[in-house]
């Protein structure tokens, strides 16, 4: 066993006593999270979501260890993609990360997209632009990053809409994309509280982890 995979002891800044962490955890890949901020979705997900994100957030930047979420940038979709949150890394700036997801939270939950096909093209270019962003943080940021081997980026997907259909939009959208530092992109929908309640939803609707993870599935690297 090589000594990248063994554990190694850490301190803890707590309570003093030995505690070990997975050297793996020091090469987790950069995150990038695309809200869809869409209506007439938005309206109904955007205060739980928008908390339970300032939480994460809140105990990711309080953790001891290795940092599980070194970088992170976050896109928001509604009437035009925008980046909310260039990379930054996590742990010191809880204050600018809480800023974020105000922004985002402020985001209108009325007015309309004009057609499907108009959101999945802004969720393409999202898609395409973090990746950009990325190569581009990686080329200036210099041997830093690339002495701890994070080099690769994991995108996922936040979204309202049926996710195989998203799957479908992105494995079209972005087939004959360069996806060279794409590690995973995951697509995640969360259901508003009526859609919860249904006994029975549509096959259309149901989403699984595993289908999420196969998109795309051209480069057998993802």
């Amino acid at each position: 066993m090589s000594m990248d995979n063994r554990k190694r002891p850490v301190v803890s800044s707590n309570s003093g006593n030995s505690v070990y962490w997975s050297s793996s955890f020091t090469r987790q890949p950069a995150r990038i999270l695309i809200v869809e901020a869409l209506p007439p979705w938005w309206s109904e997900t955007c205060m739980v979501l928008c908390d339970a994100l300032e939480n994460f957030l809140s105990l990711a930047c309080s953790l001891d260890g290795p940092c599980r979420i070194p970088l992170l940038s976050l896109y928001a979709i509604s009437r035009q993609q925008e980046c909310l949150l260039p990379f930054v890394q996590v742990r010191g700036n809880l204050a600018r990360l809480h800023s974020c997801v105000e922004e985002l939270r402020s985001i209108p939950g009325e007015g309309c997209v004009r057609g499907a096909a108009r959101g999945g093209e802004l969720l393409r270019r999202a898609v395409l632009d973090s990746l950009q962003q990325f190569k581009q943080y990686i080329r200036h940021t210099g041997t830093g990053i690339q002495a701890s081997n994070n080099i690769s980026v994991e995108v996922t997907v936040v979204t309202s809409q049926p996710g195989r259909g998203v799957v479908r939009q992105l494995e079209k959208g972005l087939k004959d994309a360069d996806l060279v530092s794409l590690k995973r992109l995951l697509v995640v929908q969360i259901y508003s509280a009526a859609e919860w309640g249904q006994d029975n939803p549509s096959p259309e609707d149901t989403h699984t982890d595993t289908e999420a993870e196969s998109v795309p599935k051209l480069p057998e690297r993802l």
